[in-house]
C-alpha cells in the first residue's frame, strides 16, 4: 500500500545570514517569508577562514534543528560594496578580509547549497518591501544604521543598483565639511555622526562631564549604542543629547534623498533605531527644516516594521527569488 501522508512532505525553506560587524543573525525563513528557526551568534570576526567555518557551523545547525523543511538555498547580507555580478566582494570596510574576495563561490562550495550575495542595506531594503512597512510602496530607501551606516534603493519595486551595484552608500554623504575624517578619505561623512561605533565615542567623550547620567553603571564592559538608546527611552538627559544629535545629522542626510528621488517612503533599520521616537522626532524635525516642502508631503518616515530581522529575512527572499529566476531561465 503506497502511503500519501502530508506530514512527509517536507517545506521548501532558505536560510538567511545578516554578518554584522560583530555578529551573525540567521534564520530559516520558509517560502511565505515566515521565520521557522534562527540564531544569534555573537563572534570575533578574525579572519577568511574564521567567518567560513562560523557561517557553516551555523547552517548546520539550523539545517538540522527541525527535519520538517529543506533548505533550498542560502541568502548572505555583508557589510560590503558587492559587485553587480553579486559573486565578489570589492570592499568591506568592516570585514577588510573580505576585500576582493569571490565570497559566493567559496560559500557554495563549503555549503554545497546555491547561494546569493548581497549589500546587507539592499537585503534589509527587500526585506521591508515584501514583508515590512513597504509592502504597499513603489519607491522607498531603507536607511541602515548600525556599525555602518548604508541605504537600500527602491524605485518600482526594484533594487536600484547603479553601475557597478554600489548604490546606496550613503554612510558617506558629506554633512560637515570641516568635520571629523573618515576611514575612506573623506571629511565630515554621515557615517562618522551617527554609526553605533560614533555613538559610543561621543559618550565616552562626554560621561565624566555627566556623574548623573545612567550609563555610569556600567562599568564592566565598554558602553555601546544600544546602552545609549536604552537609556534616552527612559529620559536620561545625556543620552538624549546624544540620540538627538544623531537625528539632526540624519535628517540633513536623508532631506538630501526625499529632494533627490521623491520617494514615498524612508524607512529607518539597523540596532540605532531601537531609541524610537527619541530619534525619529529630531530626524523628522530636520528633515522637514531642510527638504523642500512637496517632496516632503509625499514621504512617509517610519521605523523598521522587520528590526532586526530585516536582514534575515530579505536576504533568504533573496535566495528564493534568485533559484526562481534561475529555474525559469
Amino acid at each position: 500500500m503506497t502511503m500519501n501522508s502530508s506530514s512527509s512532505v517536507k517545506r521548501d525553506c532558505y536560510i538567511g545570514i545578516d554578518i554584522g560587524g560583530a555578529s551573525i543573525k540567521a534564520g530559516v525563513v520558509d517560502a511565505e517569508g515566515k521565520i521557522r528557526a534562527q540564531r544569534n551568534k555573537v563572534i570575533a570576526h578574525e579572519s577568511l577562514s574564521s567567518l567560513s567555518g562560523q557561517i557553516a557551523a551555523i547552517v548546520s545547525e539550523l539545517r538540522g534543528s527541525d527535519s520538517s523543511f529543506e533548505v533550498r538555498g542560502v541568502g548572505i547580507g555583508v557589510p560590503a560594496l558587492v559587485s553587480k555580478k553579486k559573486s565578489r566582494i570589492t570592499i568591506s570596510p568592516s570585514l577588510p578580509y573580505l576585500n576582493g574576495v569571490e565570497f559566493k563561490s567559496q560559500m557554495e562550495s563549503l555549503l554545497g547549497l546555491p547561494v546569493s550575495l548581497e549589500n546587507d542595506a539592499n537585503v534589509g531594503a527587500y526585506g521591508e518591501m515584501l514583508m515590512g512597512a513597504a509592502r504597499d510602496v513603489q519607491d522607498f530607501v531603507y536607511v541602515s544604521i548600525g556599525t555602518r551606516v548604508g541605504a537600500g534603493l527602491v524605485i518600482s519595486r526594484r533594487v536600484y543598483q547603479g553601475a557597478g551595484g554600489f548604490a546606496g552608500e550613503l554612510g558617506h554623504i558629506a554633512v560637515d565639511p570641516e568635520g571629523k575624517k573618515c576611514f575612506c578619505g573623506g571629511t565630515g561623512c554621515l557615517e562618522r555622526y551617527v554609526s553605533a561605533p560614533s555613538i559610543a565615542q561621543r559618550v565616552e567623550e562626554r560621561i565624566v562631564l555627566n556623574p548623573s547620567s545612567a550609563l555610569q553603571i556600567i562599568t564592566d564592559r565598554p558602553i555601546n549604542a544600544q546602552d545609549v538608546s536604552a537609556a534616552a527611552l527612559v529620559g536620561d538627559k545625556m543620552a538624549c543629547v546624544i540620540i538627538g544629535e544623531v537625528g539632526r545629522y540624519l535628517g540633513m542626510a536623508i532631506a538630501n534623498l526625499i529632494n533627490l528621488l521623491n520617494v514615498e517612503m524612508v524607512i529607518l533599520g539597523g540596532g540605532v533605531i531601537e531609541a524610537g521616537d527619541v530619534l525619529l522626532k529630531p530626524t523628522i524635525e530636520e528633515v522637514k527644516r531642510h527638504a523642500l516642502s512637496p517632496p516632503y508631503d509625499d514621504c512617509r518616515i517610519v521605523a523598521s516594521a522587520l528590526g532586526s530581522a530585516a536582514g534575515v529575512i530579505g536576504s533568504s527572499l533573496l535566495a528564493r527569488d534568485m533559484l526562481s529566476v534561475e529555474a525559469i531561465l
